[in-house]
């Protein structure tokens, strides 16, 4: 129990680990519930390496925890805009912003079609400072694997959303795929 207390000495750093993820509210539920996760399904050797604490193993479990969370109280729901309220076309197409945020979300939805691991893998490259070698550090995965998934989601994400993109660039938003 005392790697435990290790781990919950790092309290602040992993609310801001959850606040990332966009949950203030409940965000010291979510560690909370992290911490009996770690002593119901972790052995002190994953989350604790050569006395320090694996900052990368943490992060996955405070995400797979958030992400837990969210689903069992609905927050993923999703609605028709249609039924909610009247939309006015103007017909002048998308502006830069609106097509920006589609292309994010054409960007998200490639992404929840990959294997688990390149999911959370490209999602820690993408929404954090960590530097392949800093990931490989605190996951213990191989800089070159790293480098070959990233590669290869990179390549995965140009190859279907290339269309879209040259669109954009060409400010042709009304051609985005919705």
């Amino acid at each position: 129990m005392e790697w435990l207390t290790k781990v919950a000495k790092e309290h602040k750093e992993w609310v801001k680990i959850v606040h990332s993820f966009g949950e203030y509210f409940y965000a010291d539920d979510i560690v909370q519930e992290c911490y009996l996760r770690l002593h119901k399904y972790c052995k002190p050797e994953n989350v604790i390496q050569n006395d320090k604490i694996n900052k990368g193993f943490m992060y996955f479990v405070l995400r797979n925890t958030y992400l837990t969370h969210v689903r069992s109280n609905g927050r993923n729901e999703t609605f028709s805009l249609s039924d909610t309220m009247q939309v006015e076309d103007t017909g002048e197409g998308l502006d830069k912003e609106q097509a920006y945020g589609v292309l994010l979300e054409l960007m998200d939805k490639e992404i929840a079609t990959w294997h688990y691991y390149d999911q959370m893998l490209f999602e820690v490259y993408k929404n954090t400072d960590l530097s392949i070698r800093d990931i490989s550090k605190e996951t213990t995965i191989s800089v070159s694997s790293i480098f070959n998934t990233l590669k290869n989601c990179k390549s995965k994400l140009k190859k279907s959303l290339n269309e879209d993109y040259e669109d954009f660039k060409n400010k042709d938003y009304e051609l985005i795929n919705k």
